[in-house]
C-alpha cells in the first residue's frame, strides 16, 4: 500500500507544479492587466490549494507509518536525527518545507475573498503562489540531490 501512496504523492508533485505555475502566471496578469477576477482564476487557484492539501495529506501518512516512518521504523539505532541527512531531510525539512507551502497556497487562494480590490488580490495572490513555488522547489526530493534524491 504504501508503495503505491508514495508514487501518487509523487505524481501529485507535478500536478500541483503545473497549477502553480499556472496560478503564478494568471496572477500575474491580473495583476499587471488591472482586470476584474475572473472565475477561471478562481477555480484554478481552488483546484492548486485541493491538490496541495490532498499531496500533503498522503505526505503526512507516508511520514508517520510509510517505509521509513516515525511510527513504523523509528530511527535505527545510533542514528541522530539532526546529524543524518537521510532522516533529517525525510523528517524534518521535506514535511516542515511542504507544510509552509500549503500554507502559502492556502494564503494566496484565499484572497478570493478579502474584501479588496481585484488587482490586489491577484497581486497578493502572485507573491503567496510564487513564495510557495520557491519553498516547494528547495524541498522536493530531485535526483541529483545527493543521498536524498528521487527518481522523477
Amino acid at each position: 500500500m504504501f508503495p503505491v501512496l508514495l508514487q501518487i504523492h509523487s505524481i501529485l508533485r507535478w500536478v500541483i507544479l503545473i497549477l502553480l505555475v499556472l496560478s503564478i502566471v494568471q496572477s500575474f496578469i491580473g495583476w499587471i492587466k488591472k482586470r476584474e477576477l475572473r472565475e477561471g482564476d478562481t477555480k484554478l487557484w481552488l483546484f492548486t490549494m485541493i491538490f496541495a492539501h490532498t499531496t500533503l495529506l498522503i505526505g503526512l501518512i507516508l511520514l508517520l507509518f510509510g517505509t521509513y516512518g516515525i511510527l513504523s521504523s523509528g530511527l535505527p539505532e545510533g542514528v541522530i536525527l539532526m546529524k543524518n541527512t537521510f532522516y533529517r531531510f525525510y523528517w524534518v525539512e521535506h514535511p516542515s518545507g511542504m507544510v509552509v507551502a500549503t500554507i502559502l497556497i492556502t494564503l494566496g487562494r484565499a484572497m478570493v475573498k478579502k474584501q479588496i480590490t481585484d488587482p490586489l488580490k491577484y497581486k497578493r495572490a502572485f507573491w503567496f503562489f510564487l513564495l510557495a513555488l520557491v519553498v516547494i522547489i528547495l524541498v522536493v526530493p530531485w535526483p541529483w540531490r545527493e543521498s536524498i534524491g528521487r527518481g522523477l
